[in-house]
């Protein structure tokens, strides 16, 4: 009892419930490095710490250990859990050799009816703690957000800027060359009406390739083969090479017979052809680099109004645009998801937070994905309904059992491992819908889920 009075969390609580906690307790000791609750167990009892410290560990999505604090004398713990009747959201582990005074359920359930100052204290504490949990697990899921957004952004940008570098390498090696084969050209002393055809020539073939887009694997080698057999006859070094990017070029046989028509006997033909291949094969480096260019810009764009940056918190926001954006966001995610899109084309736009509701399309959409585990169908849905807006997410995955559904707006709800989710990216969703005077319904049956966002078009909340 001494021992009790001298706890600053309980040394001031009547004799009645000293003693009533005595005769509902028991003392636990615990080494240094003692785990007493781990993440993820059901729940288990309440404690008090008497003598010692422990420290309180949450595991994070990347698998590492976050150490969120400690508890030191006085301290109570594992009220969380026993409230919300749910496993453990934390480690506990003794840091100095520890003296816990324990509860088990039964007991805690019976201290609320026996020690209503203790009990008062349990809540608030149980209040306070969650409040500033909660605050934390949202930072960690806009951090987690913002590192699926710099993933996503990562791999989109890879392709195109490696494409770009690829080029650009190969455009530095072939200047020499080309450099040469305009020189030997010049050698040739070819009449200027010769010279104009092969100019214009190349000129029309570097538009066509520009706008032609790539062929078929097929198509290509069909043309490459044929390429090559014509060029080996004209005494073509590597035939290979030149006959794909005449084949890129859409360059048939014969158009290139009908070019060297006119040429003098005293001419090289390979040298006319080394010429129109090279200048085509640097116009061809040049558009690779000009389109990795572009889809980085375009990269670049979307991400800026994925975040809404330099814009003003509440504005007019394109619901489509913003899908949009977020599909890029997520896009190395999609490769083996068949997207269907079903947009309203006369959707108004909305007043509302715009970077906020991107974070509710984030959130929905990569759910959806991990739902079909990445390789079925996703159907994006929007429609205006008098005056709102509705965007339906729906994914053809298992489906949602009866018994999470009913829990899945709950915040630190996750059905996932234990440190893969927070259990607040459906409550940040519910929260930030909420806040502009939306609701959120889901609909769930095997093969068949949806999420229902419905918006108003003005005058959203600014809670």
């Amino acid at each position: 009892m001494e021992e009790l009075k001298k706890n600053p969390l309980i040394q001031d609580l009547p004799e009645t419930e000293l003693e009533w906690l005595l005769a509902h307790s028991r003392p636990q000791d615990l080494s240094a490095g003692d785990i007493f609750v781990r993440e993820g167990d059901p729940p288990g009892e309440y404690y008090i710490v008497l003598q010692g410290e422990l420290q309180i560990i949450r595991r994070e999505k990347d698998g590492k250990e976050s150490v969120l604090g400690t508890t030191p004398v006085g301290v109570m713990g594992g009220e969380i859990s026993l409230l919300l009747d749910e496993p453990s959201i934390f480690t506990a582990r003794a840091i100095l050799p520890s003296r816990l005074l324990v509860l088990d359920q039964k007991a805690f359930r019976e201290l609320f009816a026996n020690c209503p100052m203790l009990a008062r204290r349990v809540f608030q504490t149980a209040a306070e703690r969650a409040f500033g949990l909660a605050n934390n697990l949202k930072q960690q899921e806009k951090l987690a957000a913002m590192g699926k957004l710099s993933a996503g952004l990562a791999h989109e940008l890879n392709n195109p800027s490696a494409a770009s570098g690829r080029a650009a390498k190969s455009l530095r090696e072939l200047l020499p060359e080309l450099q040469a084969s305009a020189v030997r050209l010049n050698r040739q002393c070819l009449p200027a009406d010769l010279l104009e055809r092969l100019l214009v020539f190349q000129q029309e073939a570097q538009e066509r390739a520009k706008f032609a887009g790539p062929l078929l694997p097929l198509e290509r080698a069909d043309r490459e083969e044929e390429l090559g057999r014509w060029l080996a006859g004209r005494g073509v070094e590597k035939t290979w090479k030149a006959a794909a990017t005449f084949a890129a070029a859409r360059v048939q046989p014969a158009e290139l017979d009908s070019l060297l028509v006119g040429l003098p006997p005293t001419a090289s033909q390979p040298e006319v052809l080394a010429w129109i291949e090279e200048t085509l094969c640097a116009s061809q480096m040049l558009v690779e680099i000009e389109e990795s260019t572009r889809r980085i810009s375009e990269l670049v764009r979307s991400i800026k109004e994925y975040t809404y940056m330099d814009q003003t918190p509440l504005q007019a926001v394109d619901v489509h645009k913003g899908l949009e954006n977020t599909l890029i966001v997520l896009g190395h995610k999609l490769h083996g998801v068949t997207l269907v899109r079903e947009y309203d084309p006369n959707l108004p736009q909305i007043q509302a937070h715009g970077s906020d509701l991107n974070q509710v399309w984030t959130n929905l959409i990569d759910n959806a994905i991990d739902a079909t585990g990445g390789k079925g169908e996703i159907r994006l849905i929007t429609r205006c309904e008098n005056s709102y807006v509705m965007v339906e997410v729906t994914d053809s995955g298992p489906g949602i059992p009866p018994e999470v559904l009913e829990h899945l707006f709950e915040p630190f709800f996750t059905t996932k491992e234990i440190g893969v989710g927070t259990g607040l990216g459906l409550d940040i969703t519910y929260r930030i819908v909420h806040q502009h005077n939306g609701t959120i319904e889901v609909q769930s049956e095997p093969g068949r889920t949806r999420f229902i966002v419905r918006l108003p078009v003005a005058n959203p909340g600014e809670g």
